[in-house]
């Protein structure tokens, strides 16, 4: 009976063992992922099927409570990617929504093509220009403050409990992406979301008939342009920077405004703006969309353009926006010109 004892305390040493061995080799693969030093195996992806296809796991880990929608725009989705560490990167941010969400929500995956211009590269000087696969994974959560953000890329930051994460999460999927060749940006708001955005390169295939000459000049049409007065609203400086200068050098006349009440006083000392060019999500007690019903309601003939970090507009519950006009950040200069006119003739 003793020895059979003594077995059975050995083997559950040994269990012991062999987990903490496999939390350290996890540990390990984590911090070389962020390391940008983990082995991958990348692979022409089209990255639309592959999300669809692991939809059915993600909703199994979300639960009951959260509802998990997948958006595919478009069918030439394809990079050079390992799809196992995109399916883990997806996996990690999947569970980190699910935490944020301890009552249910909406997690959203939207998967698109992008082209990433000059003036965004100035926003962001890390980001290099050209053509991307965007994976955008946004849930309806306790969002972050800006204290959080800042930090939530970095090793072993966590703001849960002890035992309920390593804080190596997001460092992961950071890891992940700048050695794909990519960049990874997080947009959030407290109360409102989170949105972690995922850009892989686009393979040459992906980039075929995008009108651009293959002996190294570009067939660049021209960006249309006008004279009308336009009402910018963006609570980020660098952002809201960009913007103006973009349209100053279309042609437009700006009057620019940091929020909602800050806006309603630039309209009331204004009485030729044609356009209203808003964010959503705003502090200061006044959103894109109740600015623009307010706008709307001083002059109806206004035109509106919304703009969102977050997938969809509709994420964060604004059915307004939805019904409205709206680029969703980030957009090229060609496609703000465009839409301008599109809306303004």
């Amino acid at each position: 009976i003793e020895n059979r004892l003594s077995d059975e305390k050995l083997l559950a040493l040994l269990h012991e063992a062999q987990d903490a061995a496999g939390d350290g080799a996890k540990l390990t693969g984590q911090l070389l992922a962020f390391g940008r030093r983990q082995p991958l195996n990348p692979e022409l992806v089209d990255v639309g099927g592959l999300v669809s296809g692991f939809a059915n796991l993600l909703r199994r880990t979300l639960g009951e409570t959260i509802e998990l929608r997948t958006i595919v725009n478009g069918t030439s989705n394809e990079a050079l990617v390992d799809a196992s560490q995109l399916q883990n990167a997806l996996l990690n941010l999947a569970l980190n929504a699910r935490d944020a969400m301890p009552r249910g929500g909406k997690l959203t995956i939207d998967i698109s093509r992008v082209k990433l211009d000059v003036d965004y590269a100035q926003m962001y000087p890390h980001v290099r220009t050209g053509d991307y696969v965007l994976i955008s994974v946004t849930d309806t959560g306790t969002g972050m403050t800006p204290e959080v953000k800042e930090k939530a890329f970095e090793p072993f930051f966590t703001t849960k409990g002890v035992g309920s994460g390593t804080g190596l999460g997001l460092s992961m999927v950071y890891g992940f992406a700048k050695q794909s060749g990519g960049n990874i940006q997080l947009y959030s708001e407290p109360g409102q979301g989170t949105s972690v955005r995922i850009f892989l390169p686009a393979t040459q295939r992906a980039n075929a008939g995008m009108g651009l000459q293959d002996d190294g000049s570009r067939k660049v049409a021209e960006i249309p342009g006008g004279t009308e007065k336009i009402l910018v609203v963006e609570d980020d400086p660098r952002v809201r920077r960009v913007a103006v200068s973009r349209l100053t050098d279309f042609g437009y006349s700006i009057i620019e405004a940091s929020n909602g009440v800050e806006a309603l006083d630039r309209l009331a000392q204004n009485d030729d703006i044609a356009l209203l060019f808003t964010d959503i999500v705003m502090p200061g007690g006044m959103t894109g969309d109740e600015l623009a019903a307010e706008v709307r309601t001083r002059r109806p003939n206004i035109r509106v353009l919304f703009t969102s970090g977050y997938a969809e507009p509709a994420i964060a519950g604004r059915e307004l926006a939805q019904s409205g006009s709206w680029l969703k950040k980030p957009y090229t200069a060609r496609e703000l010109a465009v839409r301008l006119r599109e809306l303004l003739d």
